[in-house]
């Protein structure tokens, strides 16, 4: 009797157990929800902006501050097109590959000791491929050691007002044990994305899939995956480590709008592309320039003078009015003309007459200066009395 007594009791003890797990227990559908909502942080930190002005468009976390890994290149390629430019290098320099640059490990063109390349060549390779030892052995070239041209890209980046980055080496590969990584920010890549896009050549090689190298014995490939698969995309850098997620800035142009989209530190090498796509894809479909009065000579505005040699003046525009705003908003947009009826002599080409005031839903949007398109003097006395006659 005892033992079944004891039988019972357990079996109820063991009953409510299960029955108070189960109230506790995720159901197939919530352990999905969860599994979801982890999945969908695709990323640390997004951005979406214009390129012409930096509008920013959509941004989560922009300032949070991550490992940018090969994004580090960017500000290696800027700094060398710049020196290009002030021409105290060129492109066809000849660079003889140092036994460091050899030694540089991860996405590399396996660079050798002694060989020979042009500067060309090798931002080619930086570029496109992300070579680790290509952008050492440019970075050995401008400052003549790596440790100093670090130094100039923290300069640069002060410049630029990026004040979340640092830079501890070229290339945005891990640091040393015991040293700290690089780290930046969505918001400072923009600021470094829309510098570097002021060189044409710059989204030249973003479009390329492959090329050759070393006379065709090596073939670079493009890290960009979006390079083929979305309209007007033409760039421009991507990076990843293990510890540093997955990050891509990528650049497409439609028409007359350029867009840049950064993804940083994705759980997933493909997420960041799908991601980046996604960001550029809305924003082609939501925003459109808006062109105000168009910056020819003549405006078809007049305003009459008094008391000068001419009777009126023609107005130009000063300025070109265009403003970045949502597809549809176009035909809320007003124009408030504010010129004056006459203007009195002596009047100066040039002179400010009048404005243009744009509008949307009464809000000032913005303004286009109308100054005179002529001089006109001021009647003498006696041309005053010959006129009163």
């Amino acid at each position: 009797m005892i033992s079944l007594y004891r039988f019972a009791l357990n079996s109820r003890f063991l009953l409510i157990i299960l029955i108070s797990a189960s109230f506790f227990t995720l159901s197939p559908a919530q352990s999905s929800e969860a599994k979801s909502a982890k999945k969908s942080r695709a990323y640390r930190s997004a951005l979406l902006i214009e390129a012409e002005t930096g509008q920013v468009l959509k941004a989560f976390r922009q300032r949070e501050r991550v490992i940018p890994a090969s994004l580090v290149k960017i500000m290696t390629i800027l700094i060398a097109l710049e020196r290009i430019k002030e021409k105290s290098i060129g492109m066809s320099d000849t660079i003889t590959v140092s036994r460091k640059a050899s030694r540089i490990g991860g996405q590399q063109v396996y660079l050798k000791q002694g060989e020979k390349f042009s500067l060309n060549e090798l931002l080619k390779a930086v570029a496109i491929s992300s070579a680790n030892d290509a952008a050492y052995a440019v970075a050995e070239h401008v400052a003549s050691d790596a440790e100093i041209f670090t130094q100039i890209m923290n300069e640069r980046a002060g410049q630029l007002g990026m004040t979340d980055t640092n830079f501890i080496n070229v290339n945005g590969l891990p640091p040393d044990r015991g040293k700290p990584p690089n780290k930046t920010s969505a918001r400072d890549m923009a600021k470094l994305a829309r510098e570097l896009l002021k060189f044409p050549i710059v989204t030249k090689w973003g479009k390329i899939k492959h090329a050759p190298f070393r006379n065709g014995k090596f073939i670079l490939t493009n890290t960009n995956r979006l390079v083929g698969k979305f309209r007007g995309l033409d760039g421009l850098k991507t990076g990843s480590y293990r510890k540093a997620g997955y990050s891509i800035v990528a650049t497409a142009k439609q028409g007359n709008l350029r867009l840049i989209a950064i993804i940083l530190s994705s759980g997933h090498p493909r997420r960041r592309f799908s991601e980046a796509k996604r960001l550029l894809a809305w924003g082609f479909a939501n925003f459109r320039w808006y062109e105000g009065q168009k910056s020819e000579n003549k405006t078809g505005y007049t305003v009459k003078v008094k008391r000068g040699q001419k009777d009126i003046i023609h107005l130009k525009s000063k300025s070109r009015f265009r403003k970045l705003v949502r597809r549809g908003q176009e035909k809320n947009i007003s124009v408030r003309k504010e010129i004056p009826a006459s203007v009195s002599a002596p009047v100066r080409a040039g002179q400010q007459v009048g404005r243009l005031v744009y509008e949307l839903h009464g809000e000032k949007m913005g303004e286009v200066l109308l100054t005179a398109g002529e001089s006109v003097d001021r009647l003498s006395f006696l041309q005053t009395i010959i006129r009163l006659r």
